[in-house]
């Protein structure tokens, strides 16, 4: 039920009479008001201020502010801007102030003197209109509880729901999170059980090919065809039985995270030349003809020069495969389509084989998957080369493409970025740099071997076993490796082309930075005397077992468990030298650095038990190189040994960083080696 409230009139006269005889003809007639009365407009504005007024009687003629003044304030106040004003006035003047009085906001005017009945009248005609406004505010707020009410009740239901399907969305996602873990370590089991079961295989794989490639030499010297044909047969399905293994290991090196890119700069025809020269028995396996097209200037690229002929390899394989009596075409060429610094090699292979269907072209790049299973009984194959072709494109930043029409032959093509970006390689690689990633490996294994199934296999081999391997095709790329890596070992096959093995040796043991690095020779002959004689450390025949490596590897592997290593930083070859001899004549390991900066780049590998430290080097000096190691590893004690006059603000820098500071000319060498052995018998090798 609604609530009637009390009407409040304001009447505004300044006499006294006409106050009071309104007043009575208002409460004499009318019910429920309450009258309120003001002598002038500023008394009739301070009730207004106080109090709720719902009907204004004012008078136009009244002494300081008359009721037009009056009006104009009451509607300028949002408060009071919608009370109805009603006009008093004489009637001599009605004519003049009813237009004035309706600008000013009045809603009605009555003269002077009053008539009774219609003044009554009028009060009862506003307050039936304020009655029902104050009604429809009444409903219409009863209207507004109910639907907030409503609404409160909706949300409170709402806030529910959320919270029970939040916790079916957490529990949804906590069980996703378990079935993506078991799925992780489910592919992760998968990816090491294929790396374990590759690795096996080819071990003894291994065996079987260099055996057979003895035997073939040795039934070629003795004129016995028969068997030189047969062994040949079984020393080409040894190799094409280990290319499928290594097509596994690569799918699971890719999955696993760990296959890396490592690019080189090259002159692409002259690679491409190189490929076919390989894929050409292939080719004319089948009775096909391949014909070469070269488009622009293809010179140089940038990227990794392996797996570009990886991706050669494969495609033109597949298309010899399944394309016989017919027509191969490769078009390589270079062209601009992104913005990219050396544009793009575009590669496209075209074969008139059997084609694909649309169905099989969706399963094309899927792995362990063929076009179908009368497919796979013809053509064999893990079917794994397309899969892992179009990876290798993805990491070096390619795209490739495919278009087939079953029955009449098959379209590749792929892009390649000419330039891969080092912001690229490092997001690829997951690692700041191969020489980076190398150096934080427990043992550091130089392989150079000239030919690339035996890189291959013992990059592999020796990864498996935890160390970092680096491989080099040559003598000359061998040797910067070697001043790049400083390996703890390098695999030297002695018979490497473009350099001779025993050279390359040579000038490992003449560089003074070099030649404390232990060297294996590999070779098919025996050659222990004439290694000896150069200096290396032990020497393997091929083919040999895998634990034989293992073992020499173990034997001379510079891992932390045994390090006994101080590192030498100093310029000076003669110094170099002298604190070598020095320190392994006391049964200490020597890494020797030129700078400060060779130094910091290897010290994390080597984990010296103590340093010593020249101060005027080029490329970095001790003075620089000190504040940086503190840094990153406070624990390591370092000795300044200088020839240089220091200043007394210098020295007390160096005492800052080091444990004490030698001056070269304060010895002669016999006081020297006396003074070090002393320095160097209180140091520990740091704990692993």
């Amino acid at each position: 039920m609604l609530e009637t409230e009390q009407v409040n009139i304001l009447i505004v006269d300044d006499n006294k009479n006409n106050l009071f005889t309104l007043h009575t003809l208002i409460t004499e007639h009318i019910n429920d008001v309450n009258v309120l009365e003001a002598e002038s407009g500023i008394v009739a504005l301070q009730i207004l201020l106080q109090e709720k007024v719902d009907l204004i009687f004012l008078d136009v003629q009244m002494p300081e502010m008359d009721g037009f003044e009056t009006a104009r304030l009451i509607r300028s106040r949002k408060k009071t801007l919608h009370i109805p004003i009603i006009f008093l006035t004489a009637a001599y003047k009605s004519e003049e102030f009813r237009q004035k009085g309706f600008d000013v906001g009045g809603a009605d005017y009555l003269t002077k003197p009053i008539d009774a009945p219609q003044l009554i009248s009028r009060i009862r005609s506003y307050l039936r209109f304020i009655q029902q406004e104050r009604q429809y505010h009444q409903e219409l707020e009863r209207k507004v509880k109910e639907r907030t009410a409503e609404l409160e009740q909706i949300r409170s239901e709402l806030e529910k729901r959320v919270s029970e399907r939040t916790t079916e969305l957490h529990e949804a996602k906590t069980a996703a999170e378990q079935a993506r873990i078991i799925a992780e370590t489910a592919n992760q089991s998968k990816s090491q059980f294929l790396a374990n079961m590759s690795h096996e295989l080819r071990t003894p794989l291994n065996a079987i090919i260099g055996f057979s490639e003895m035997l073939i030499e040795e039934a070629e010297e003795q004129a016995i065809e028969n068997f030189a044909a047969d062994l040949k047969k079984i020393h080409a399905s040894g190799k094409h039985l280990l290319g499928l293994i290594n097509d596994i290991l690569d799918l699971s090196k890719i999955e696993a995270g760990r296959m890396q890119l490592c690019v080189e700069t090259f002159d692409v025809k002259t690679v491409i030349r190189e490929i076919l020269h390989t894929i050409q028995p292939i080719i004319e396996k089948e009775n096909n003809i391949l014909k070469i097209h070269f488009h622009n200037q293809l010179g140089e690229i940038h990227t990794d020069l392996t797996k570009f002929r990886q991706i050669f390899l494969n495609l033109l394989s597949n298309a010899a495969k399944f394309t016989q009596n017919g027509l191969i075409q490769l078009n390589v060429g270079r062209r601009l389509i992104e913005k990219n610094e050396g544009g793009w090699v575009e590669i496209c292979i075209i074969d008139n084989g059997i084609g694909m269907t649309a169905e099989q072209q969706i399963r094309l790049f899927q792995p362990f998957t063929q076009a179908d299973a009368s497919t796979t009984r013809k053509y064999g194959g893990t079917g794994l080369g397309l899969t892992i072709t179009k990876k290798f494109v993805e990491m070096m930043g390619g795209k490739i493409f495919v278009s087939s029409e079953f029955g009449h032959g098959s379209i590749f093509t792929v892009f390649l970025p000419a330039y891969i970006s080092d912001a690229h390689l490092i997001a690829t690689t997951n690692s700041p740099t191969e020489t980076q990633d190398l150096l934080r490996a427990e043992g550091v294994v130089l392989v150079v071997d000239d030919d690339p199934l035996t890189r291959h296999v013992l990059q592999d081999d020796l990864s498996e076993l935890g160390y970092a391997v680096a491989v080099a095709k040559s003598g000359t790329e061998g040797i910067a490796m070697a001043k790049k890596l400083r390996p703890d070992v390098i695999l030297l096959d002695i018979k490497t082309s473009k350099m001779e093995g025993w050279q390359v040796v040579s000038e490992l043991k003449s560089n003074s930075l070099l030649s404390d690095i232990h060297v294996i020779i590999i070779s098919v002959d025996e050659q222990q005397q004439t290694g000896s004689a150069f200096g290396v450390t032990d020497y393997l025949m091929k083919p040999f077992k895998q634990n034989q490596l293992t073992h020499l590897l173990r034997k001379y592997k510079l891992d932390t468990e045994t390090n006994k290593l101080i590192m030498v930083v100093d310029d000076d070859e003669f110094t170099l030298n002298l604190m070598a001899g020095i320190l392994k004549d006391d049964g200490w390991r020597v890494f020797k650095a030129e700078n400060g900066r060779v130094a910091l780049d290897h010290i994390e590998e080597k984990n010296p038990a103590l340093i010593f430290l020249d101060l005027n080097m080029p490329v970095m000096d001790g003075f620089t190189f000190l504040p940086i190691l503190r840094e990153k590893y406070p624990k390591i004690p370092v000795i300044v040994l200088t020839a240089s006059h220091l200043t007394a603000d210098e020295q007390a820098y160096l005492h800052q960083y080091s444990q004490s500071v030698m001056f070269k000319s304060a010895y002669n060498r016999t006081t020297l080696i006396e003074h070090l052995r002393g320095l160097i018998s209180d140091v520990t090798p740091p704990p692993t």
